[in-house]
């Protein structure tokens, strides 16, 4: 599957700042399981950076936003962007050193 995104504004978007591979690694780790916007742990993300950091993935159509009526808490869903493959190689190539 081809896809019309531009190779500098993804790698920008997608490693840009370190704290973006850690999430991207706690999210693959997760599986396709929900989860809400302050659950990742401090050591993955500074809980100031969780949410631009995972609209950044909202916009590279790697993750869907929820939000409740009534509810303050943002949900996110991964999707199955091919850009997950990235993350599954990176994860290998990390192996243990996580």
């Amino acid at each position: 599957m081809r896809m019309d995104i531009d190779v500098g504004e993804v790698g920008r978007l997608l490693f840009g700042r370190p704290c973006r591979l850690r999430v991207a690694l706690w999210i693959n780790d997760r599986g396709m399981r929900r989860f809400y916007q302050s659950e990742p742990p401090d050591e993955v993300i500074p809980q100031s950076a969780a949410g631009t950091e995972l609209r950044r993935f909202v916009h590279l159509g790697m993750l869907t936003e929820h939000r409740e009526a009534g509810s303050r808490r943002v949900y996110y869903e991964t999707t199955s962007s091919p850009l997950w493959n990235i993350i599954v190689a990176a994860a290998r190539v990390m192996g243990a050193a996580r």
